[in-house]
């Protein structure tokens, strides 16, 4: 087929995948009404047509999937079909551009505030805020009213909340016999919540309702800077923590048990948005070799060593990640007060708690939290960039 003067060898099945004409997709549900399996494999083209006006090219098929008539005819744009020998990216195709993330230490973020009343009712304001938890991975908005269902509505802005065995949403408060760290008066390390769920949340959002008097100011850093300076001062440490997956847990027989296996520094994803960064020291389990004895040679000796050696490579790499995330130029910290909210990419940007005093009389400390997940949360950003990006 001649795009731009030149031949390109596009596959029929390829090109007859891309049609989205009526018949193929349909036009309120936008979803598909046939399966690519459908297509034969001696599928081509009987006719094509190229028209230089619109700028699109016409084509009929021989031996049509099952269903579709001799005039069945499917129109790709020219510039579909550039984009297709250029990229690799098919007709049709969704194209991210979701904003680049950046990477920040304490010195140059200056994070604007955005008011609830805003918030709530001006869609840029949301897209704004949105787009800041997309580069900088922080948010806070204030004037929050101190209604217990306050949280909610800032979440459902961006999209349902997700479920857990914490609740929709819940309090963050300091009881007897705790199930969960957050909920002592003690300094709480940075890392990553949920992270022995098999998919944490994206988004996090803590509601202030209380303050204590003395302490309990909540820290956050840029788990993506850390990685990225790990990466460029110490080459084998990065790729330990990428590389050795640990084990995560959550285990109270009684009630809830989770665990899951990932590395400290998840490079699967395509793109640099995606990367995430699972630093839960609170929830580390055991540590397991994820090597099939058969490959390291049969014999527990093997296994042994293997193992042995990884904990070692993995906590030497875990110490130099752990010292870069407590030097100060890392840290952003904000002693949240009544009224104010913040939101946080929960794979990215770790946060940490100031240890505060029980003793405060008639003042405990009170956050209210709930969580979003990503595919919701990108959905909004899509549509909000759609509208004014």
């Amino acid at each position: 087929m001649p795009i731009d003067g030149n031949m390109a060898e596009l596959s029929a099945v390829l090109l007859r995948d891309s049609c989205s004409c009526p018949y193929c997709v349909h036009e309120s549900t936008k979803q598909r009404l046939f399966s690519t399996a459908d297509i034969p494999a001696n599928v081509h083209a009987r006719e094509i047509t190229i028209d230089t006006t619109s700028n699109s090219v016409y084509i009929k098929w021989e031996n049509d999937a099952p269903g579709y008539g001799s005039d069945h005819q499917t129109t790709l744009s020219m510039g579909a079909l550039r984009n297709l020998t250029q990229s690799g990216r098919a007709p049709g195709l969704h194209k991210d551009s979701l904003p680049v993330p950046i990477l920040w230490t304490q010195e140059p973020l200056n994070l604007p505030d955005y008011d609830y009343g805003t918030y709530m009712k001006d869609d840029h304001a949301l897209y704004q805020l949105i787009n800041q938890l997309s580069t900088e991975g922080l948010a806070f908005v204030t004037n929050v009213p101190g209604r217990e269902e306050s949280l909610a509505t800032i979440a459902t802005r961006i999209g349902p909340v997700k479920d857990t065995f914490y609740g929709h949403t819940w309090d963050v408060r300091t009881v007897p016999a705790a199930i969960n760290a957050a909920y002592t008066s003690h300094d709480l390390g940075f890392h990553t919540d949920l992270l022995y769920f098999q998919c944490p949340p994206h988004v996090q959002l803590l509601h202030c309702i209380q303050s204590a008097s003395s302490g309990g100011a909540s820290v956050f850093a840029d788990g993506y800077k850390a990685a990225v300076d790990l990466f460029h001062t110490d080459m084998d440490a990065f790729d330990a923590l990428a590389s050795i997956p640990v084990n995560y847990h959550y285990n109270h027989p009684d009630s809830n048990v989770y665990h899951t296996t990932k590395p400290v520094i998840d490079l699967k994803p395509l793109s640099i948005g995606d990367k995430k960064i699972n630093w839960g020291p609170p929830f580390l389990a055991p540590f397991s070799n994820h090597e099939d004895p058969v490959e390291l040679g049969r014999g527990n000796g093997a296994v042994l060593s293997t193992l042995n050696e990884k904990v070692d490579r993995w906590h030497s790499a875990a110490v130099k990640f752990n010292a870069l995330l407590q030097r100060p130029e890392y840290l952003y910290e904000r002693k949240m007060k009544p009224g104010e909210c913040v939101l946080f990419d929960n794979t990215r940007t770790l946060h940490s708690r100031r240890a505060f005093d029980m003793a405060d009389v008639g003042k405990p400390r009170w956050l209210r939290g709930t969580y979003v997940d990503k595919d919701p949360y990108l959905s909004r950003l899509r549509v909000l960039q759609n509208r004014f990006g």
